[in-house]
């Protein structure tokens, strides 16, 4: 029965969401360009325009993963959901039907927001990394950035009071990232945000890259010896060595597994949400 509440549900979706996810994705498209327009010949190039170019592609990966589901729940809340779940209508299926559909719509998305950014990017002299890791890393903070705005839709009780309280949601990612402030690492450790840099930061295997340093950071001790053993010059500028800094802690596959972690625990606090506030509603 919940299996085919799931297929039904995702293919009412698919008639229903297809204009509200072309505005999404025009919208991220539109985003992306900006940002990588002004950002986007710094990075790999030098320390603070690869780290600011990160963490702008994490807002905008944010920014847009939230935007997709922030009012999709609590909108139908009075209507179809009350309605429905008077009729066996598991919580569960209906979320679920949801996350399956903005899987595809994150998956879309990523697509063309790592297209754009690989774009501006795939030139420079100091990228390294899988291109197909940073697309990955795109589509979990976007997906996970989704799951976050179910959970919010599921809590709140109407479109206005999902959209009075999401710059809070996104003003807690921008502070907790670890670039603008230093954030106390345990709340950082909280949000999408901080393993979402710390993804970007392992698969540009920014440990060990030397770039130049706009900011005057001093050279690592050591760095000279360990290019002339590798046949190349010794610097003479101010360089910094990106792994000195300690945002980008962890694997790869550890930032990965926490935002996967984070879209289960969003997804359960989704269903456990509406069910509760449906419950009100009957009241």
């Amino acid at each position: 029965m919940r299996a085919l509440q799931v297929m039904i549900y995702t293919r009412k979706f698919l008639r229903t969401l297809k204009k509200e996810s072309i505005v999404s994705i025009i919208i991220g498209i539109v985003i992306t360009i900006l940002v990588m327009a002004i950002i986007g010949e710094d990075m790999f190039e030098e320390y603070g325009g690869t780290v600011k170019g990160f963490f702008c592609i994490v807002s905008v990966c944010i920014w847009v993963g939230i935007f997709n589901s922030i009012q999709l729940v609590c909108r139908e809340k009075n209507d179809i959901v009350k309605d429905e779940l008077d009729k066996s209508l598991h919580a569960s299926s209906y979320m679920a039907a949801h996350f399956i559909y903005q899987f595809f719509l994150s998956l879309v998305q990523a697509i063309i927001i790592f297209a754009i950014f690989w774009i501006f990017v795939h030139d420079s002299q100091y990228i390294s990394g899988n291109p197909l890791s940073y697309m990955f890393t795109i589509f979990l903070i976007i997906y996970a950035s989704d799951a976050m705005g179910f959970a919010i839709s599921s809590a709140v009780p109407t479109p206005i009071v999902a959209m009075t309280v999401m710059p809070l949601f996104l003003i807690v990612q921008l502070l907790m990232a670890g670039v603008l402030f230093d954030a106390p690492e345990a709340l950082a450790a909280l949000t999408v945000s901080k393993w979402g840099m710390a993804s970007f930061g392992r698969i540009g295997s920014l440990w060990g890259i030397i770039m130049p340093s706009k900011e005057g950071e001093k050279i690592t001790e050591g760095v000279n010896e360990v290019l002339s053993g590798m046949g190349m010059p010794e610097q003479t500028t101010e360089l910094t060595a990106i792994e000195e800094h300690g945002m980008f802690d962890g694997s790869t596959a550890v930032s990965w597994g926490i935002m996967v972690l984070f879209i289960a625990i969003f997804f359960a606090i989704s269903v456990l949400a509406l069910k509760f506030t449906t419950r009100k509603l009957k009241k």
